[in-house]
């Protein structure tokens, strides 16, 4: 159990979903018509009735996850006689690195799982199968915009919008009560200023012990670019409009670089809450060495699970807090297929299966999930677990610009969440703000010139 959470929580969380993020990503822009090296856009929609084996790899998540990938193995199957797709869970910890390794050994799966923050290191290699001629016009329209724009690379749709899910905070309502915060934003319009989160931050403090915090935030590991959600709420962003270089330093980053490491001077969150810990932010909640943390949705289960879960007593759910605006930051995962497979109709149609509203809809309630599809963004999904908490992160999503999809789905960000792993470690212990800034400017320009 220990190893699924561990794997599960190395994921890169954030989202876009939700009907309330359709006027939003309506706004996205339009991708320019391009030649397609599997034939023209739509060309192929009607793939009809397929056979063969393929392999498809992710890796391991939830029990929802995995109950929402086998649903999708046994209808498709079901559909299509003589089709067989065998699937292969994997941890995370050292996923991409096998994925290198089998491309280059021409032993990879046919599909496989990427988040929207690494799918461009694949796109832009020339490794994946180009979708756009097995989606119609109206079958790609059926997406949230921003999202069907987020698997693609110059034009070219390199796989499809899964799933997405996003950041917001959990809480204990005793220790709340105990310190005396007696009002907590229900709503996202109430969500708390930086001036407010901090004074609740201060109360916690004051009430619990040394060896308790007041709080936790996701950053560990590869989620380390979900730091820059305080860029956004700042007012600034991470690169330059046509994303070319950075767009720091900037007054935005200094002010969300300074207010971050003041959790650590401030003792608001545990010493070992920095980006290349072991501990995730869900851990030092369900420990109880926070009261309040940040997590994403799919975490949802694991706190809520009755026998392995939080025994703190009763939690609630609130949103992120904001400065000059709300924002949060873009995650969830793409499937995308090896250009090289020796079944590419095979392939789509199982791409296609895992997005079609059935499939998707019931991965979703099972894992606790934000859809990519209108239809469902529209609807109300039944949860199998607390609805209400889910609640928050849909309305949370809603906090994603369009800025933040188009930087954090350009090739190179995979190694710009390299760099801010390094640096923001360095700051968290102690490097200076403008040193930190400075070197994450240094490593974004490298990077995006690479």
């Amino acid at each position: 159990m220990d190893n699924l959470n561990l794997t599960r929580r190395g994921l890169l969380a954030g989202s876009i979903g939700a009907a309330s993020l359709l006027a939003l990503a309506a706004c996205a822009p339009s991708a320019p018509p391009a030649a397609s090296s599997g034939g023209v856009a739509g060309s192929k929609s009607k793939i009809g009735a397929v056979k063969g084996t393929l392999t498809f790899a992710f890796w391991g998540g939830s029990d929802g996850e995995t109950a929402g990938f086998a649903y999708a193995k046994k209808k498709f199957e079901a559909a299509n006689p003589g089709s067989t797709i065998t699937l292969k869970i994997l941890p995370y910890d050292g996923f991409f690195q096998g994925i290198d390794r089998g491309i280059t050994s021409g032993t990879a799966p046919d599909i496989f799982r990427v988040d929207y923050t690494t799918i461009g290191k694949y796109s832009a290699k020339g490794v994946l199968l180009d979708v756009s001629p097995y989606f119609s016009a109206s079958e790609s329209a059926a997406f949230l915009p921003a999202l069907w724009e987020a698997v693609k690379y110059k034009g070219i749709a390199y796989g499809v919008p899964h799933q997405t899910d996003t950041t917001a905070i959990v809480f204990n309502k005793a220790a709340f009560a105990t310190a005396g915060i007696t009002s907590v934003p229900d709503k996202l319009s109430d969500a708390w200023s930086w001036d407010e989160f901090s004074k609740v931050a201060t109360k916690l403090r004051k009430t619990l012990p040394d060896s308790k915090y007041p709080f936790a935030y996701d950053w560990t590991a590869a989620g380390a670019y979900r730091w820059s959600s305080f860029i956004y709420q700042a007012g600034g962003s991470l690169l330059t409009a046509d994303l070319k270089k950075a767009a720091i330093p900037s007054a935005a980053a200094t002010k969300a670089m300074d207010f971050t490491k003041s959790f650590f001077d401030k003792k608001w969150v545990p010493a070992n809450n920095t980006v290349k810990t072991t501990v995730y932010s869900d851990n030092f909640f369900l420990n109880q060495t926070v009261p309040m943390t940040f997590i994403g949705d799919f975490l949802i289960p694991e706190l809520a699970d009755p026998k392995d879960g939080y025994k703190g007593g009763e939690w609630g759910t609130t949103f992120m807090p904001r400065d000059k605006s709300a924002a949060s930051d873009l995650g969830g995962n793409a499937i995308v297929a090896r250009k090289d497979t020796k079944n590419p109709e095979l392939a789509a149609a199982f791409l296609k299966f895992l997005v079609s509203e059935d499939s998707m809809k019931y991965f979703c309630e099972q894992a606790i999930e934000l859809p990519t599809l209108k239809s469902l963004a529209n609807s109300k999904l039944d949860y199998v677990n607390r609805p209400d908490a889910v609640k928050v992160f849909t309305e949370q999503a809603a906090t994603i610009s369009t800025t933040v999809v188009k930087e954090s789905t350009v090739a190179s960000f995979a190694t710009i969440n390299t760099v801010l792993q390094d640096q923001l470690e360095l700051a968290f212990h102690g490097q200076s703000s403008s040193a930190t800034i400075s070197a994450i400017a240094g490593g974004i320009t490298s990077a995006l010139a690479s």
